[in-house]
């Protein structure tokens, strides 16, 4: 419990020196006034003190990742027109049916006279072909412009959005894009990020649409070529959590890997390092994402735990998994994926005793597909409780069919991804091969596709609510929490109530 409040400290201290901009300097001063407390004696003033430390590195580690803008910033040239830049793709391209959105590190900028020296990131909007990999060097020519900022409280801020990940200025489709010879060495990940556009290739030759593209959301994490349609039916059911690489898919991985360790009779050592070493390539060739990193670490962790046959305690793992994310990058804190991905993660730690629970006081029919079903309801449920008002705040939609469409949906989801994975190595040795196997994939795609755009239909099926105030945000979690506290305190007395009654 109390490296449960250590890392819970260290987030609210990366979460206030973003949020209210508190000065270096502050957090210092608080830092070295919890270094004064540690040495106390009672052990509630010790872990006070140490947990007021933590927020304050959480502070100090926030204003030390800030980038330092110089002169040779790039957003010394915001807002100018016709400029030439000569730099790389820093991170793996964001695809979609309109183009490819690159982060282009500047290296330099050429003006009237001559080529200076640069540094910043530019986010570039290209046409969709040719498509560019992490470490191709380019050189651009176009117009520089500052991002779009809110025009009213409450809004979405395009341009704090991009300052979380180091970008100042865009160019949006550049007059001149060629690519350069000598690529920026990247130790493998432009080779990954190509195989990773082969694989698509291979799909998209094996199944039709809008089947492709659901394995192709589901297996490689690439939500390009998805019909609007379908994309639509999806976020209006509450399933696009489907359509995106997330723990669960660790988690059907892991499991599959540990059926291949029994298959093959490994010992449980080997056997652990040849999963950590799958899951993470998994992860990389993924796109390694806040979201898929946090799944992976979470899945490591829970691993090595599991062969250490130590009892994975599973709020200790997702905060340790949060600490080392924010920690490695602190502006990770405020991607939406990653808050959903860890609020999800926690709703059902916090919750999925409560709904079960609640659930059993129904009596279901004695059947595998009825407690599948009734599996699939209790973990939307517990799941939502979490992410709910925060997905109330950003988006204001309110799915009333997502319980029914989580119901028929999610239990055939571990085929699709498993069968699809099938066809896709099958394709990748021989792509008859593939494309046989691909017919047994087609039938669980299918379904998931045809529920979700016949739930999606009836005009009920979304609600949109009014405008969310941040304050109401506070208010649900507040009030969540206190529930949930009750019901901690209530399940201990319960608990304590029946050891003493059993001793008697």
């Amino acid at each position: 419990m109390n490296l449960i409040r250590l890392a819970i400290g260290w987030l609210v201290g990366i979460g206030l020196a973003g949020s209210f901009n508190v000065p270096l300097p502050w957090w210092l001063i608080v830092a070295t006034v919890a270094l004064v407390g540690l040495p106390f004696d009672r052990s509630s003033q010790r872990w006070l003190a140490l947990s007021v430390l933590c927020c304050a590195l959480g502070g100090v580690r926030f204003h030390v990742a800030q980038p330092l803008i110089g002169p040779q910033h790039i957003e010394r040239w915001a807002d100018t027109n016709r400029l030439t830049l000569v730099g790389y793709v820093a991170e793996e391209p964001r695809r979609d049916d309109r183009g490819q959105q690159l982060v282009v590190e500047v290296t330099h900028t050429r003006t009237s006279e001559r080529f200076v020296m640069t540094e910043g990131r530019v986010l570039v909007r290209v046409p969709p072909y040719p498509p560019y990999y992490p470490g191709d060097r380019l050189w651009l020519e176009g117009d520089l412009s500052r991002p779009a900022t809110a025009q009213r409280v409450g809004e979405f801020d395009y341009r704090v959005y991009l300052a979380r990940r180091n970008i100042f200025v865009l160019m949006h489709r550049p007059t001149v894009i060629r690519q350069l010879d000598k690529p920026v060495t990247n130790w493998g990940i432009k080779q990954i990020s190509q195989f990773r556009e082969h694989c698509r290739q291979i799909i998209l030759r094996l199944l039709p649409e809008p089947q492709a593209a659901l394995t192709i959301g589901i297996l490689l994490g690439i939500q390009a070529g998805l019909p609007e349609t379908t994309r639509t039916a999806f976020a209006a059911t509450g399933t696009s959590h489907i359509l995106v690489v997330s723990g669960w898919n660790f988690s059907i991985a892991a499991a599959a890997l540990a059926a291949l360790a029994r298959l093959l009779r490994l010992p449980p050592w080997p056997a652990f390092w040849l999963s950590l070493a799958i899951m993470w390539i998994y992860a990389g060739f993924t796109g390694a994402s806040a979201a898929v990193i946090r799944a992976a670490m979470m899945a490591s962790l829970a691993l090595l735990a599991r062969t250490a046959e130590r009892q994975s305690e599973p709020w200790r793992l997702l905060l340790a998994a949060c600490w080392l994310l924010t920690l490695i990058n602190p502006q990770t804190l405020w991607d939406l994926g990653f808050q959903l991905s860890a609020l999800a993660t926690a709703s059902l730690f916090a919750f999925g005793k409560p709904v079960d629970h609640w659930l059993d006081t129904v009596r279901w029919p004695p059947h595998p597909v009825v407690d599948a079903m009734r599996e699939a309801l209790g973990a939307t449920l517990a799941a939502q409780v979490l992410t709910l008002p925060l997905m109330l705040y950003h988006f204001g939609n309110l799915s009333l069919i997502a319980p029914l469409a989580n119901i028929v949906i999610v239990p055939v989801v571990p085929f699709a991804m498993l069968l699809g994975g099938c066809a896709l190595l099958g394709g990748l040795v021989w792509l008859p091969l593939g494309q046989w196997l691909a017919l047994c994939a087609w039938l669980p795609l299918s379904w998931i596709n045809s529920v979700a755009m016949l739930l999606a239909e009836p005009a009920w099926a979304v609600v949109r609510l009014p405008v969310f105030p941040l304050w109401l945000l506070v208010v649900m979690y507040v009030v969540i929490a206190s529930v949930w506290w009750r019901w901690v305190r209530d399940d201990g007395q319960v608990n304590a109530a029946a050891v003493r009654s059993s001793v008697d």
